[in-house]
């Protein structure tokens, strides 16, 4: 895909989407439901996609291998690598091993979430690594325990559960639980919104995310920092990791007409906004992050397009490892 079809026909699609964003409603659809027994590996391996729990206000997918093939994906392998809740004995290189990853979240204000990660993991040694004794990259040791009949894994805030060579959960605790109660009771389905199934149905994108701000309302703080998410209730885009590095195509609904007219403007304000700090931003080696920024409103949508330099993330990623490193 390149950008100028990101740009032309993903826009376009956005818009569609939108329109199934003002009236979705989460599937119930049964997926290979055991009723009364868990799960076979089979059955979990056949759909991440049910293994999420329902009632997310939002869901991001993401190709694993070509984030990390991306111009930024070294950089972002840095910090992912230190932030897993794993031991490096655990010999898990999330480059070489991971494929395409789930990720549902389920609270504005809190930290709830639940993913499904899928590609290649190695449960033996992963658990011999995870025996509470070895610290992770995060400085803490791995809690080991016991819930619906799989073993959990958690290192501070963050937690991991290897369902099969193909198939782990992440999470919170939370939200890890409530994933492992559908496969223990074989009870799992598609309960993501309506518009969310069409957007990962499109072929070929590597990146998709939506949500739905209705029932969870942004906090404050976050609409006074970014004055476009002012009156907004959902979003939806796709995107890519050709040149210039990252490009996003979607949609954005507001409360009524005026509001997305305002959203539009506040929108590609921002861009006006990071070039008053270009000259700061370059004291510290990172270029004017965004090459593209279009907003168009109709009613009470906006269709936007956004495309980021991708030497920039790397910049900014590998401040962020600096960071982390320090810590």
């Amino acid at each position: 895909m390149s950008p100028r079809a990101l740009t032309r026909r993903d826009v376009l699609f956005g818009v569609s989407a939108a329109s199934l964003l003002g009236c979705s409603h989460p599937e119930d659809v049964v997926v290979k439901t055991g009723a009364d027994k868990k799960l076979s590996e089979e059955q979990i391996d056949s759909d991440a996609v049910p293994l999420l729990p329902g009632g997310a206000i939002g869901v991001v997918y993401v190709d694993a291998r070509a984030l990390f093939a991306s111009q930024f994906g070294d950089k972002l392998l840095g910090v992912v690598q230190r932030r897993t809740p794993l031991p490096a004995s655990a010999g898990f290189d999330p480059k070489r091993d991971l494929d395409k990853l789930w990720l549902g979240f389920y609270s504005m204000s809190g930290a709830d979430s639940a993913g499904v990660a899928v590609g290649s993991f190695d449960r033996e040694k992963i658990e011999a690594a995870a025996d509470g004794q070895q610290q992770t990259p995060l400085g803490v040791p791995v809690t080991k325990s016991r819930y619906a009949g799989r073993t959990l894994f958690t290192a501070g805030e963050a937690g991991f559960s290897v369902l099969t060579a193909k198939t782990a959960l992440i999470g919170n605790d939370t939200g890890m639980r409530r994933a492992l109660d559908r496969i223990d009771e074989g009870r799992v389905r598609r309960q993501i919104p309506a518009y969310m199934e069409k957007l990962l149905s499109t072929p070929g994108v590597p990146l998709v995310a939506g949500a739905d701000f209705t029932s969870n309302p942004l906090p404050d703080a976050a609409r006074q920092e970014l004055a476009f998410l002012n009156g907004i209730k959902t979003l939806a885009l796709v995107g890519n990791f050709e040149a210039p590095g990252l490009n996003l195509a979607g949609t954005l609904t507001y409360s009524d007409p005026e509001a997305a007219t305002r959203g539009a403007q506040n929108l590609v304000m921002l861009r006006s906004t990071l070039e008053r700090y270009a000259p700061f931003l370059a004291l510290l080696g990172i270029a004017q992050p965004v090459r593209k920024l279009e907003a168009q409103p109709k009613e009470s949508e906006v269709s936007f397009v956004l495309g980021v330099d991708g030497a920039a993330v790397a910049v900014l990623l590998e401040k962020a490892q600096d960071l982390l490193i320090r810590k």
